[in-house]
């Protein structure tokens, strides 16, 4: 019945249409892949960034989101157990000066018990609990500084209400305090420094802040300026050391990535030493180290090991006829089928030079090495890689089985000239065959050769 017109330019529509789809989202893939490629390119790796971290002139106390996340984990457990000492440290020391309040007066020493017993050694504690947390940084900020400034406050407070003599010895009681929370707390600069614009907006505000009754005279101007400034050189003390401690870290770190990229480099280099340049599989030299290394394991286990000697039958006619070219590309896919036809994860293909190939069986008696290589010869035959007009690519194959149970010594050497006799066999017996030579006691000596 024949087709109808519309039905065929309905055909071509929906044909086209499907093409263009086709295209249209093989464009898109292209373009996807294209945009990959070059964030890939253009993203900076943690050696670029470390390098440019380690820049005299860059004085930024926080690295980019990955190596910042480094610097956290190696440096922020021990950190934290540091600001955890200094804590404890400090308020075991305050608790101890703590009945030096009772010569300023009972209010004073009453005052300075229930803040310091009930809020701030409290306080200190759960500080102490979360920095041994693992929590975000500015959690573990919080907890660190919270008792200081409250601390400040108590001493100022104690200092006002005393409305004595002794109050210039509480506003240098909470000047040192200061000066020492921010030089020796082992907490990040900005932190610091917060904790240190807190401290000083807490001591200026109880300096000057009025409460009758209660409160003595003011603090004079001149003493909050000096306490402020005191307090100056030890942020600059505290920047320096992170700065110092950065640079350090930064330093490792690049000569971590170089070692790293040297390893990788040369692990690179010496895969591409044990590779053909023109099949992508494994070389001479490789093939040489393989057998150095499996011969004695078989040996020693007592199991068997085969090699296959395989050489393309009448390589320099096609080369002849086709061009080498054309002979190259043949050594490329037969080398690719080969790989298809071993066994994956347990053969060894490799180019033993020119055209030929040899490829190593591990844990192969002679049945085994036998299929396997009469499998690879099936396989090359019926790829249909054309040899000349009519006739098509063959090889032929030489097979040596040596070791087993008989715990025999033999060399690689000996077990690629018996594949290498088994080879000749082959090629003199018609090409396009399998042969296999299984050495008896002596090692190297051919017992049998089958057809």
């Amino acid at each position: 019945m024949p087709v109808p017109h519309s039905l065929i330019a309905h055909r071509g529509i929906v044909k086209s249409r499907v093409k263009g789809n086709h295209q249209h989202a093989d464009n898109s893939d292209i373009r996807s892949k294209r945009r990959i490629a070059i964030n890939q390119a253009f993203a900076p790796t943690e050696h670029m960034e470390a390098e440019y971290s380690l820049d005299p002139r860059s004085y930024r106390l926080r690295f980019g989101s990955r190596l910042e996340a480094k610097y956290e984990a190696a440096i922020g457990p021990a950190r934290n157990r540091a600001i955890s000492a200094y804590l404890i440290v400090y308020l075991a020391a305050k608790l101890l000066l703590l009945f030096a309040n009772l010569k300023v007066g009972s209010q004073v020493f009453r005052v300075s018990m229930e803040l310091r017993l009930g809020i701030i050694m409290p306080l200190t504690i759960l500080a102490v609990a979360l920095l041994r947390q693992k929590l975000p940084s500015w959690i573990h900020g919080i907890a660190a500084f919270t008792p200081l400034i409250l601390e400040t406050a108590l001493v100022m407070t104690l200092g006002r209400l005393s409305k004595s003599a002794v109050t210039e010895r509480y506003v240098l009681a909470a000047g040192v305090g200061i000066f020492a929370q921010t030089l020796l707390m082992q907490a990040p600069f900005r932190y610091c420094a917060r904790g240190l614009a807190a401290a000083l907006t807490v001591f200026s505000t109880l300096c000057l802040v009025q409460w009758p009754g209660h409160f003595g005279s003011r603090i004079p101007i001149d003493e909050i300026i000096f306490v402020v400034v005191f307090s100056l050189p030890a942020l600059y003390e505290r920047y320096s050391r992170e700065r110092s401690n950065r640079r350090e870290f930064l330093l490792s770190e690049s000569n971590c990535l170089r070692n790293e990229e040297i390893l990788q480099m040369n692990a690179h280099l010496q895969r591409l030493s044990s590779l053909d340049g023109l099949t992508g599989i494994f070389n001479r030299r490789y093939l040489d180290a393989a057998l150095e290394r499996l011969c004695p394991l078989a040996v020693d286990n007592r199991r068997w090991i085969g090699v296959l000697m395989i050489d393309v039958d009448n390589f320099k006619l096609i080369n002849d006829r086709r061009g080498h070219s054309y002979g190259d590309l043949c050594l490329e896919r037969i080398a690719q089928v080969m790989q298809q036809s071993v066994r994956a994860g347990i053969d060894t293909v490799a180019r033993y030079g020119g055209e030929e190939f040899v490829a190593i069986l591990p844990d192969a008696d002679e049945p085994e090495a036998l299929g396997i290589a009469e499998r690879i010869r099936q396989a090359i035959e019926g790829a249909g890689f054309q040899a000349g007009p009519g006739s098509v690519v063959t090889i032929s194959i030489g097979v040596a089985v040596m070791g087993g149970k008989s715990g025999h010594r033999f060399t690689p050497n000996e077990l690629v000239n018996a594949a290498d006799e088994a080879l000749y066999q082959a090629k003199r017996s018609g090409r396009n065959r399998v042969i296999c030579s299984v050495p008896e006691l002596h090692p190297g000596e051919l017992i049998r050769v089958t057809q």
